[in-house]
């Protein structure tokens, strides 16, 4: 007994120095770096750069963007530096004024479509017109036909108190697990979500009949009869009748995340006047699991994340910023950003300051481990003189936001969000899967989101429906489900056999058929 004593006070010292070991190298930046642990070897595959050394974005003399003489896709050689493209061109065209959200593109009660051969007298729906039916409709605008805001601001009408869903039917699900540690998962169940689309998409669904699941259902049979009946050859889609959906490459869209100013306060999240929040007043429909209904809580809220999307690639452009003080922002994967701001990271000379690290301690056990410190803070950075220049010349982010209810182009608030990442591919050049999350959108799930995966299940059936949702048959440790973030699985859309069948139709990465709705043939009035 007592050698076995021996052995295991040895062995306890040993834990206890390699304990000191770890937990020295977590929280001494002083001197020389520490040895890499394994938290940081698995991190050095996200901190890849994502923009060519060639990328050099600026405005030309005509104020348009120029990303340097020898790029020529910018997309996918600069993503970074195309993504601060996306989110200045939203800001500038005041996206959450003008585009339309999910709600006004997919209406509650959905007349047909016009047609040419739509009987005289019969209620429906006219691209481009202004007197649409259910438009005098002061509470709900879209209810019977997609509204676009921009056009009805442009012809002298009233901007619209928006309303909000608790967040998007792609991200919910009904199971429930203790937030712990995580604060953006704590966010994420608090917060009401908008989701932005530009003209080009606003009007590609609802000129070519996909603004209902009459017309998705349609799709699907077109798709089906086409892959029957033709094969290989692929039958071309018409307007308003269209066989795959692709939208234009001009198509942008915007998920912008809000937190009542009541709750943030409730979470000890305080409007910092050296990083304000954008704020806007919304009517949010707030899903509440422990209540009979749905609540309604309008008032003042933070803009505390967006995602942006934009079909300049087959497969879309994909970027997601944070406000700069969420709490755990580059928690779990680190933040990557080449080209907006610098790494406030130590990173050795000679080395690239496009990532910012997440906080890591020990697990504090007598054999120690390197683990996350999760939900605390992180600096900003340096923000570029490049990324300087366009705030600048673009005359975004000069001045306080003049009314708290309605954000304007000029708020420094602007100036409050960093990019977390961008993404351009499922897989990096060795065949790892590309990931990309926001610690609020994704919160619970970061570690297994990847914005292009998840998207690419986004499909309908036969009825119009979703056959297939974000989560996937895997929980984390705390019982989350965890979101796809491999490549698509051809198994997904089409039954494997000697003639394949079609069981999905992809919706070229777009979740908002999720609110798609039957025909009806009845005009609200609203009354």
């Amino acid at each position: 007994m007592p050698a076995l004593y021996r052995v295991l006070s040895f062995l306890t010292v040993i834990a206890l120095v390699l304990g000191a070991a770890t937990a020295a190298q977590a929280q001494d930046p002083a001197g020389e770096p520490p040895a890499p642990n394994a938290i940081d070897r698995v991190l050095y595959f996200n901190s890849a750069v994502q923009d060519h050394d060639a990328c050099d974005l600026r405005l030309d003399e005509d104020g348009a963007f120029d990303f340097g003489d020898s790029v020529t896709n910018p997309a996918m050689t600069c993503p970074d530096a195309f993504a601060w493209r996306l989110f200045l061109e939203a800001i500038e065209q005041e996206f959450w004024l003008y585009w339309a959200a999910d709600q006004l593109t997919w209406p509650a009660q959905p007349l047909p479509l016009c047609t040419d051969d739509t009987a005289a007298g019969t209620a429906c729906c006219t691209p481009g017109s202004l007197e649409n039916p259910g438009y005098d409709n002061a509470d709900d605008p879209a209810v019977n036909c997609p509204y676009y805001p921009g056009d009805h601001l442009d012809a002298g009408g009233d901007a619209i108190l928006h309303t909000a869903q608790p967040l998007s039917k792609s991200h919910v699900n009904a199971f429930s697990a203790p937030a712990g540690e995580d604060p953006g998962r704590v966010i994420r169940q608090e917060m009401a979500e908008l989701v932005f689309r530009n003209k080009p998409m606003f009007d590609y669904v609802f000129a070519n009949n996909i603004y209902h699941t009459d017309g998705l259902g349609e799709l699907f049979a077109r798709n089906s009869q086409a892959m029957t009946s033709s094969a290989p050859y692929r039958a071309r889609s018409e307007p308003g009748a269209l066989v795959t959906v692709d939208f234009p490459v001009d198509a942008v869209m915007v998920k912008s995340n809000w937190l009542s100013a009541e709750r943030a306060a409730e979470m000890g999240l305080v409007d910092d006047p050296d990083n304000p929040y954008i704020t806007m007043e919304i009517d949010a429909k707030i899903l509440d699991n422990n209540a009979p209904d749905d609540q309604f809580e309008p008032g003042l809220y933070y803009l505390v994340a967006m995602h942006i999307s934009s079909k300049d690639i087959p497969n879309w452009v994909w970027a997601t910023f944070e406000h700069v003080n969420n709490p755990g922002r580059c928690d779990y994967t680190g933040c990557n950003d080449s080209f907006g701001y610098t790494s406030p990271d130590a990173a050795p000379d000679g080395f690239y300051a496009n990532f910012t690290a997440p906080h890591v301690t020990d697990d504090g056990l007598i054999i120690a481990s390197p683990i996350f410190a999760r939900g605390e803070s992180y600096p900003g950075g340096e923000m570029s003189d490049a990324l300087q220049d366009l705030y600048t010349e673009m005359g975004i982010g000069s001045e306080p936001q003049a009314d708290p209810a309605m954000p304007d182009l000029e708020s420094s608030a602007w100036r409050s969000y960093r990019l977390k990442g961008s993404q351009v591919d499922f897989t990096d050049a060795m065949g790892r899967p590309t990931m990309l999350g926001n610690s609020v959108t994704e919160g619970g799930f970061v570690l297994s989101s990847s914005c292009m995966a998840c998207h690419a299940r986004a499909s309908v059936n036969g009825e119009g429906e979703p056959p297939l949702g974000v989560f996937i048959a895997q929980l984390s440790e705390v019982g989350y489900p965890q979101s796809s973030h491999q490549v698509p699985d051809p198994d997904w859309y089409y039954s494997s056999s000697d003639e394949p069948a079609l069981q999905a139709v992809q919706t070229d990465f777009v979740w908002g058929f999720l609110f798609a709705n039957p025909i009806t043939t009845t005009v609200s009035t609203g009354e």
